[in-house]
């Protein structure tokens, strides 16, 4: 049984397991945990370096797929060969898509929030462009030892400009200690190797939600999905990339109504 600390897990019934965003964790899910939790087993757990869990061992070699393996062996050690349904934000949800290629048979069903899958654009997409200067930009900033300004880059990006500068000091630093993973979690999704064609494999009754009000990559990764999922559902929220943090009253229900279609 894998360290208490990087898990949460509450309720009964058949296991929901979630994976948060970037500079986030396992806690960013209280409010759904909440909801689903007198139906269903819900288990969240902190990524790499994230919330309880330690820096990837071999940064300079991180994949996409190591963080899916470290998944794929919590989750083994903690449900077995029981079935489940997997949900995912940001780049938890393209952890989520990632672990479903290769694991579809172990689930019952996949929940997406704008997965940053950016390895699906094709190379003269203008989202990709987006994300290759931002994550240049705050490559740059970190080999500086501008910690803050990388942190910067990316909050602004994701959330408005200024929104890092209006921050309290205390959650500036702790942004700040957050960002050196950040790097990772773009270097692992930018040299994923798989393409949107073979995610066509992926036959799973899938939630895709998003919102027109995200950045351009998020919402051209949506797309490329709804052209290649073939058992899609997609809906639009209010709200901005982070609307599972803040606006989960109105993302929330999609998940319940969607987990509720799929009870056999």
């Amino acid at each position: 049984m894998p360290q208490q600390p990087i898990i949460s897990d509450q309720g009964t019934g058949v296991p929901v397991v979630l994976l948060h965003s970037s500079m986030s964790s396992k806690e960013q899910w209280y409010k759904l945990t909440q909801q689903l939790r007198p139906d269903f087993r819900v288990i969240a757990i902190d990524l790499y370096g994230y919330g309880m869990s330690d820096f990837p061992s071999s940064p300079d070699t991180f994949r996409l797929t190591d963080e899916v393996s470290r998944v794929a062996d919590l989750i083994e050690d903690l449900l077995a060969d029981q079935p489940f349904h997997l949900i995912g934000h940001s780049y938890g949800g393209a952890t989520a898509l990632r672990y479903s290629y290769n694991h579809q048979e172990r689930m019952l069903s996949l929940g997406l929030y704008e997965p940053v899958a950016f390895h699906l654009l094709e190379q003269d997409d203008p989202g990709l462009g987006m994300i290759d200067r931002v994550f240049t930009q705050i490559s740059a900033h970190l080999q500086s030892d501008q910690t803050s300004a990388a942190a910067a880059d990316f909050i602004d990006f994701w959330s408005g400009e200024g929104t890092y500068a209006g921050l309290a000091s205390d959650k500036q630093s702790l942004l700040d200690r957050l960002i050196h993973k950040v790097a990772l979690d773009f270097q692992a999704l930018l040299n994923e190797p798989l393409t949107a064609s073979d995610y066509q494999a992926i036959t799973l009754p899938t939630c895709l939600l998003r919102s027109q009000a995200s950045p351009l990559p998020t919402r051209r990764v949506a797309e490329v999905l709804e052209q290649h999922l073939p058992r899609l559902e997609a809906h639009w929220v209010g709200g901005v990339h982070m609307a599972p943090i803040t606006h989960a009253d109105q993302v929330n229900p999609h998940w319940l109504n969607f987990l509720k279609k799929q009870v056999r």
